[in-house]
């Protein structure tokens, strides 16, 4: 990364000011004190403005030097708790930041998205448990319940346009489905676990087994291929048809983690 790029960057960050945001703030620190209850529409404006932020985020630069301008490490300011756990701290404006700056001049900052935060904090090496909005002012903690609900009022509004399959765990399903396919993976041994998910999009809704499967592309093709003709045809159900997704695809690992397979290969 060379100076003139990271020169820009700090001129774009410098400029952000995200005026819905701070005023959306201000409103949930005065609901919090007068113990008023968010209604539902309140809360989805304030998540709003959480995801068309960008926030302004202290950093450190590592490796700029590198003939690889992509090769550069950012780290992040954080802020700790008693209980060991850290956030990274983000301001919503330069104002709002320089209050607790001690030198403006060798401040290094950069612009990043809820979206960009949340990634971040997805590296093992970051080791992070949330951000704080404003610390030691507004001192807006988003910790994993808060990043949850801005995700999941994100899910569903692409839901409620069409623009997404909300897959979600199904419980109850009888021996009598589950033995064949049991039957049938057994008898393959190429399977190495397998779930039973609901999939649901705005005019659909479907049984979803997501199978973790030893072969390539091609030999999972054919694979779902058998599998629904020997197994699924039979037990379909017209108004929760079945489908087979790879385990290999984002939304799959996603969607199965930390749920139990009704399937694992012994």
């Amino acid at each position: 990364m060379t100076p003139e790029q990271i020169k820009t960057i700090q001129q774009a960050a410098r400029k952000i000011t995200n005026d819905e945001l701070v005023e959306r703030i201000q409103f949930l620190k005065k609901s919090i004190a007068e113990k008023h209850p968010l209604t539902t529409e309140e809360n989805d404006s304030i998540n709003e403005a959480m995801l068309k932020a960008r926030f302004i985020a202290p950093v450190a630069l590592h490796d700029v030097d590198s003939a690889n301008p992509n090769a550069a490490r950012v780290q992040f300011s954080h802020v700790g708790t008693k209980d060991g756990k850290k956030y990274i701290i983000v301001f919503t404006d330069m104002k709002t930041l320089l209050k607790n700056a001690k030198d403006d001049e060798k401040l290094l900052v950069i612009g990043f998205t809820f979206g960009d935060l949340v990634k971040a904090m997805g590296d093992p090496s970051m080791k992070m448990n949330g951000f704080v909005i404003n610390p030691f002012t507004e001192n807006i903690v988003c910790g994993e319940a808060q990043i949850k609900g801005v995700m999941m009022y994100l899910q569903k509004k692409k839901y409620d346009k069409g623009e997404l399959s909300v897959i979600n765990e199904v419980t109850g399903i009888p021996d009598e489905v589950t033995s064949p396919m049991t039957n049938y993976f057994d008898k393959r041994g190429d399977v190495k676990k397998a779930y039973i998910m609901n999939m649901r999009k705005v005019d659909a809704f479907n049984r979803l087994i997501i199978v973790d499967f030893e072969g390539d592309e091609d030999k999972f093709k054919e694979f779902a291929q058998d599998f629904s003709e020997q197994v699924l045809k039979p037990i379909n159900d017209e108004k929760a048809p079945y489908v087979v997704m790879s385990f290999d695809q984002p939304a799959a690992k996603q969607a199965t983690r930390e749920q139990v397979p009704f399937y694992v290969k012994i």
